[in-house]
């Protein structure tokens, strides 16, 4: 492959500046087998995505609008997108069959389960991309890296807030969350709300992340050691996943959710008052706070266990597939995706951007009515989080996790042997 001359990207967006401020344009293209195509010197790049509705698409499209200005006419990027819940699904199936999108999606989280899907990213592939390690922290970058090798470049960065309805609170006399909060305090103020109000105080969630938070925090640790050893019986969280099992079956401070096919569940119940409190990422923090909601939303940090404040460093990202064929073309889509054209149409969207000089957008772009409260939360949120640590086997007890808390749930089995379960079906 040969790499670009230093600052081509950076000359095409100048070049093609005029273009975005147009608005969208329109793609039809069909990509071959490794996610390329040509006609007539036009490249067709592939770009493959999660999305779960057409708000979500929107956005997307609005981004790629401003990338396809940037990479120019030779180059013809088409979005392509499954549901979270498909996407893993899908793309298992196009590594087998070595037909990876040219330009694919990849959560952190999952990335060690897939880095044969990948080009590593090494000083030369990123000049061809005009994007520099120094554009980065360390943390948001850490997230698409596997053994100290980069296989991609992360468009957002993230943790997991407490989210909450303070209609709710001030209906049931309890004072709203704060980011000082406790494990305790949270409990209490989920059991008075449901008690004053009749409406549930807490939504607990099948997801990984989502659920996952609360007994990380109450125990300290994570489900993967330092060892990078699966650790889902260590006693300390089994008690604390017990916990959070509990505030469904025992305290019914939370509504179970009626099947592993329900992944929207506590969003939902949060977004319709039958909820006072859920646990979901930053990427979320617009929507839970937004001034069209019913409601009056907050965020804060997660509340602190016995151990103090607890948070996970998350983000996902963009890789270029090992069978692309035209790299050099998707080494340009890549840096076009994840450059700081695009991540400010991503903080003026809400999302919050990987790179360090794009995210004081985020917070320009907020209405006042949530900017206070929403960068308190960010403040303390990423303050002395780590990077959730994986492993090989991770993204396989990600994807059975949601029948066997389902069952848990439900009073039909114990957290603890569900977590015996995935630990015996998945550890090395």
């Amino acid at each position: 492959m040969r790499p670009f001359e230093r600052g081509t990207m950076q000359k095409r967006r100048l070049a093609f500046g005029a273009m975005v401020a147009v608005g969208a344009l329109g793609f039809s293209a069909c990509g071959q087998d490794d996610g390329t195509s040509a006609d007539e010197g036009t490249t067709t790049i592939v770009w493959n995505m999660w999305s779960g509705d057409a708000e979500s698409e929107q956005k997307l499209r609005d981004q790629m609008a401003v990338a396809q200005g940037l990479v120019g006419n030779d180059i013809t990027i088409e979005l392509q997108t499954a549901p979270w819940a498909d996407f893993f699904t899908k793309l298992n199936a196009n590594m087998a069959s070595g037909k990876v999108a040219c330009v694919t999606a990849m959560n952190g989280q999952r990335l060690t389960g897939y880095t044969e899907a990948f080009l590593p990213l090494g000083e030369e592939e990123l000049e061809t991309a005009g994007i520099s390690r120094d554009d980065y922290n360390p943390g948001a970058l850490s997230v698409m890296e596997h053994d100290s090798t980069l296989y991609g470049l992360p468009y957002d960065t993230a943790t997991m807030f407490l989210f909450y309805n303070a209609d709710l609170f001030e209906q049931a006399g309890v004072a709203l969350p704060t980011n000082d909060w406790t494990i305790d305090e949270f409990e209490q103020a989920a059991r008075q709300i449901t008690a004053n109000t009749g409406v549930k105080g807490f939504a607990v969630s099948i997801d990984e992340f989502q659920w996952l938070s609360l007994p990380m925090a109450k125990s300290g640790l994570q489900p993967v050691n330092d060892d990078g050893e699966l650790a889902l019986t260590d006693p300390a969280f089994v008690e604390a996943a017990t916990w959070y099992g509990d505030l469904v079956t025992e305290a019914g401070v939370s509504a179970a959710p009626p099947s592993a096919a329900e992944t929207a569940w506590d969003p939902t119940q949060f977004e319709n008052g039958q909820a006072a409190m859920i646990i979901d990422g930053t990427w979320n923090a617009t929507r839970y706070t937004d001034e069209g909601l019913p409601f009056t939303g907050g965020a804060v940090r997660l509340p602190a266990g016995d151990a103090g404040a607890f948070g996970v460093a998350l983000g996902s990202g963009y890789g270029v597939a090992a069978n692309c064929e035209e790299k050099e073309a998707a080494l340009e889509v890549l840096g076009a995706l994840t450059g700081p054209e695009v991540q400010q149409v991503i903080a003026e969207q809400g999302g919050y951007p990987a790179q360090l000089g794009s995210q004081p957008l985020y917070f320009e772009a907020l209405p006042a009515s949530s900017r206070d409260v929403l960068t308190a939360a960010f403040t303390a949120g990423f303050d002395g989080s780590t990077a959730q640590r994986v492993n090989d086997q991770w993204t396989q007890v990600a994807t059975a996790m949601p029948n066997e808390l389902v069952s848990v749930y439900a009073g039909q089995s114990s957290m603890a042997d569900a977590l015996e379960s995935l630990q015996s079906r998945f550890a090395r």
